[in-house]
């Protein structure tokens, strides 16, 4: 009985943990809804192929989100699955531990994804779903040697491992599968919803600067920084009252949360410091708060909004907090020129790599743009990846910018 009060107490503060760490992230209301989704569609996904004994796409949903989407959002995909599908299947002592399983599945595909950049194709994605398969199951195991075994010994242990086997070899090989079959895909798409709910767009009042101006403004010079216009030009009361409104958002740690009050973050940061300097605006120390968070940004996406936001605050992204940013940013250059094989963040490298001061005629930001330029569609425009996808119009735009940024 010892051995199962412990063993259920240490499983209750982890997940207790997981998803008190969710909720430290403030996840917006859009993270929330796409979270839930896939929650649902896990747990669908288990139903669904219930007459197939262990046979399920759920532990990829789980892995691929946290792959995609970070560890908390991936921990809470798998912790809700398993609790909400427990519902058809019925609850039990079980229940706790296949939160548990499937949530550590999340996590671990985070790591994988920062690890690799979310640059792994079909076949090892496929063999990472498979051993998350078997590492589901030995977890599964052990819950059943802990709740139903008499002496806890290593050879009851191999015993219940033994019987179930089959089922956890089954489980690993269906993963396997599911994973060839949709998995790039259903990758994709989740990064997509990832770079669309990292930004969001508000309606312009007359007079303020547009987004296009903002981004013209970050490009245009090279080392000699940043080009900002004169703050008259921003005196529209409505522009005065927004950048009044950031000012007092800012944080004593010189960073800025989400919303006014919360805790700082690299994002919100990063975009405050380059609302304000397209007002003339230095935001005091948010440079050195990115800086110091600088060691977190690891895929490209992160590393270019950090590199603008710390040049956009008056820092050098190539000292922040003893990290080269640019450096990192230039290792993650794929052989074609691309960064993370997607138009758009090919085009945030080439604004990051502008603004730290590398020249229109610089080989690196060259092929860039000549990437950016065979994936051109048909019609005209972009989309977010690649050549052949539907054309976007915010794609498009910055595409564009890039392609004149880059001379």
């Amino acid at each position: 009985m010892s051995w199962e009060l412990a063993s259920f107490a240490l499983l209750f503060f982890a997940l207790a943990a997981g998803f008190a760490w969710y909720e430290r992230t403030h996840p917006s209301s859009k993270v929330l809804a796409l979270v839930a989704t896939l929650a649902a569609l896990a747990a669908l996904g288990r139903v669904a192929f219930a007459p197939l004994p262990n046979v399920k796409p759920t532990t990829d949903i789980v892995l691929l989100a946290g792959y995609a989407l970070g560890g908390a959002p991936g921990f809470v995909v798998g912790a809700v699955a398993a609790l909400a599908s427990n519902v058809f299947f019925g609850q039990g002592p079980w229940t706790p531990w296949q939160m548990g399983a499937w949530g550590l599945v999340g996590i671990l595909g985070a790591v994988l994804g920062a690890a690799s950049g979310r640059r792994l194709g079909r076949v090892p994605l496929a063999i990472a779903c498979l051993f998350a398969g078997l590492l589901f199951g030995a977890i599964l195991d052990f819950s059943t040697w802990v709740a139903f075994s008499g002496e806890h010994t290593l050879a009851q242990y191999l015993a219940f491992s033994a019987t179930s086997v089959w089922f956890n070899v089954a489980h690993a090989v269906g993963n396997l599968v599911f994973c060839l079959a949709f998995g790039p895909a259903f990758v994709r798409a989740l990064l997509r919803f990832r770079e669309r709910f990292t930004v969001r767009w508000e309606p312009l009042a007359p007079g303020a600067l547009p987004a296009a101006a903002l981004l013209a403004a970050l490009v245009v010079a090279g080392a000699g920084g940043l080009a900002r216009p004169r703050p008259a030009e921003a005196a529209d009361a409505a522009t005065a009252r927004a950048t009044a409104y950031l000012l007092s958002a800012q944080n004593g740690d010189g960073g800025f949360g989400n919303a006014r009050g919360s805790a700082s973050s690299s994002l919100p940061t990063a975009w405050a410091a380059m609302g304000l300097a397209a007002t003339g605006r230095t935001p005091r120390h948010a440079a050195a708060w990115l800086a110091r968070s600088a060691g977190g940004a690891r895929d490209a996406g992160d590393i270019e909004r950090t590199i603008l936001g710390i040049a956009a605050a008056g820092g050098d992204p190539r000292r922040a907090g003893g990290v080269d940013l640019v450096g990192r940013l230039l290792r993650l250059r794929g052989a074609d020129g691309s960064f993370a094989r997607q138009v758009n963040l090919t085009a945030f490298g080439i604004f990051a790599l502008r603004v730290a001061g590398r020249s229109r005629g610089d080989r690196t930001v060259r092929a860039a743009a000549s990437f950016i330029a065979r994936q051109q569609n048909r019609d005209g425009g972009f989309d977010f990846a690649r050549r052949g996808g539907a054309s976007g119009i915010d794609d498009t735009a910055a595409a564009l910018q890039a392609l004149v940024a880059a001379g």
